[in-house]
């Protein structure tokens, strides 16, 4: 029966009345208008941050008064004139002059005589290293190795500061005078009581959190699309570097207008221009952590 089956299945009668029926799909290509291409440029030096740039540098060139190594004065005055001439930073290499800079921040900063690792300390030469890189990547802006050292050094400086913040708070501010640091007030309250907690506008405990703000507040204000004389469209991938206005962070004039809510128009003080602008920092509501499972 089989047999039988399989020779009519190939009988040249039979495959005479079968039909093939193939499927076929289109697929429609549509492109969408969304305006002329633009070329992402890096964003130029400014004027302004150029002579920021040579300031900085001519402040790094400048010797301060001192010996080589941990020698003093006293030390030697009974010597020649000549070798305290020759043993002075005036003719001193480069990294002797680096070493002693750290050294003039390290007696300021110690706690005892021989002090080398406390948090001040250890701050101290961060920066010192963090303001000599920083000289070196302005003369050599190509060293990619460099770069990565300062993100790394800038990392440690700022968990640094973290943790002298949440140890000694007036040794915190006199570091961050000395050492000429932004004062940093830390989002890591130590308390669950809202009125004793840090504001999120500081630096902010919650690290996700942050990081989504910090993304969003990119995009919003983000570098725009600008035409150049030639016709060329580009886009900078940073906005270039500017000085801050003169009246920044401080009470501004607004003119009086009526408001169809209360008050129903402008505060006085803010006409006149003598209200208080108020730390974003300060002590508020603000993250509270997990209590930790015991």
């Amino acid at each position: 029966m089989f047999r039988r089956q399989f020779q009519a299945l190939f009988n040249p009668n039979v495959l005479k009345c079968v039909q093939i029926q193939r499927f076929s799909v289109t697929f429609v290509k549509s492109h969408k208008i969304r305006g002329l291409p633009f070329e992402k440029v890096k964003a130029p030096k400014t004027e302004w941050y150029k002579r920021a740039e040579t300031e900085f540098l001519a402040e790094r060139s400048l010797i301060p008064e001192g010996y080589v190594g941990r020698w003093n004065h006293e030390d030697l005055t009974k010597l020649d004139p000549r070798i305290q001439k020759a043993l002075s930073l005036r003719c001193a290499s480069g990294r002797e002059i680096r070493r002693a800079r750290t050294f003039i921040l390290m007696k300021h900063l110690q706690k005892q005589p021989f002090d080398t690792g406390s948090t001040p300390v250890q701050l101290a030469c961060v920066s010192e290293k963090i303001l000599n890189l920083r000289a070196h990547l302005i003369r050599n802006p190509k060293d990619n190795c460099r770069k990565r050292a300062m993100a790394l050094l800038l990392s440690r400086r700022h968990k640094l500061m973290k943790r002298l913040y949440n140890e000694d708070f007036k040794l915190y501010e006199h570091c961050c005078k000395l050492l000429k640091l932004k004062c940093v007030l830390f989002s890591t309250p130590d308390s669950r009581n809202r009125s004793k907690s840090i504001n999120l506008i500081g630096v902010d405990g919650d690290r996700c959190r942050f990081l989504i703000r910090q993304k969003m507040w990119w995009g919003r204000f983000r570098p725009r699309p600008i035409k150049l004389p030639s016709g060329k469209r580009i886009a900078y991938t940073r906005h270039p570097i500017e000085s801050p206005p003169k009246d920044f962070n401080e009470p501004k004039k607004h003119p009086d207008r009526v408001s169809v809510s209360w008050p129903y128009g402008v505060d006085p003080r803010r006409v006149c221009g003598r209200y208080v602008i108020h730390n974003p920092t300060a002590s508020g509501t603000g993250y509270i952590p997990v209590p930790i499972l015991t």
